[in-house]
């Protein structure tokens, strides 16, 4: 029975008018973590926000006390976001800094491999959403993203939003600062977010081309749609799952909870015939 690994991204960007669930202050932020994982999360993805307004904002003591209260109560693997903008050293510095103390120290580096039209889109209405809107990562920013998680002593998940991001990927393995395992989150684009590949077997299946002959453990997520429909085939074909309100915040769709939907992810893998991996197990899956 293989161990299959459940990523949670728990708020993101999303606001609550579409799903109240969503957590905005550390407190909120710390609580969901725990009880995310105790529905079977070994992986937690988590953006600081406003407490007030959930405004996003990357405030080192917020993120302090997002991990130190979740560590008192549970051992998920805890990674933050990282903001936009055009200084690599001031989007990672608070990776940096939480490294200096052992009790909130990153359980993973990072790095977006590539630069992407972060574009939304409405198919009722037919409106296209932010099109003045690059999402960039040069190769010296992402260089510096890699050289920094390798300093820090932190294996980084790398982001793949479309082929020429893993094609990136492989581009820094070949130069040694990358080291396999390879962990690799495949982020397909859903309706509301029509950016790379959609979510199919077929663009899995493509990806996993790029890939023969590297070890990896590799995740799947839907952006902009509901990744559950795709979780018995990204098992089936090898992969981990990502899930979360900051992926898809199922307005519409009964505004399920991060442990909610976590469940539900679960019970697929295990009716499946696989065992769904504790954070421990996702340790020694991951090499760190």
């Amino acid at each position: 029975m293989a161990k299959v690994m459940i990523e949670a991204a728990i708020n993101g960007n999303a606001m609550r008018k579409l799903n109240p669930h969503i957590p905005y202050s550390p407190d909120e932020i710390a609580a969901d973590a725990i009880a995310t994982c105790e529905a079977g999360a070994a992986l937690i993805h988590f953006h600081v926000r406003e407490p007030d307004t959930g405004k996003w904002v990357q405030d080192v003591a917020y993120y302090s006390e997002v991990y130190r209260q979740t560590r008192r109560r549970c051992d998920a693997l805890l990674w933050p976001t990282f903001p936009f903008g055009d200084d690599p050293a001031k989007r990672f510095s608070h990776f940096v800094e939480l490294s200096k103390d052992p009790a909130t120290k990153p359980d993973l580096g990072a790095g977006d491999m590539g630069s992407v039209n972060l574009v939304s889109y409405d198919p009722v209405s037919k409106k296209v959403y932010n099109e003045d809107f690059v999402y960039c990562n040069s190769y010296a920013t992402i260089r510096y993203f890699l050289t920094k998680s390798r300093e820090l002593g932190l294996r980084p998940t790398l982001q793949i939003f479309d082929p020429s991001f893993l094609r990136a990927v492989l581009v820094f393995l070949d130069q040694g600062l990358l080291t396999e395992p390879l962990l690799l989150k495949f982020y397909l684009g859903g309706p509301e977010l029509p950016f790379g590949m959609p979510p199919t077997l077929k663009s899995l299946e493509a990806y996993l081309d790029m890939i023969k002959g590297v070890r990896a453990n590799w995740f799947a997520a839907t952006l902009g749609g509901d990744n559950l429909p795709l979780v018995p085939i990204i098992v089936s074909l090898g992969g981990h799952v990502r899930v979360g309100l900051e992926d898809w915040q199922y307005a519409q769709d009964g505004q399920l909870s991060n442990p909610q939907i976590v469940e539900r992810a679960a019970a697929t893998i295990r009716a499946m015939g696989h065992e769904v991996a504790s954070p421990a197990e996702a340790r020694k899956i991951l090499e760190l």
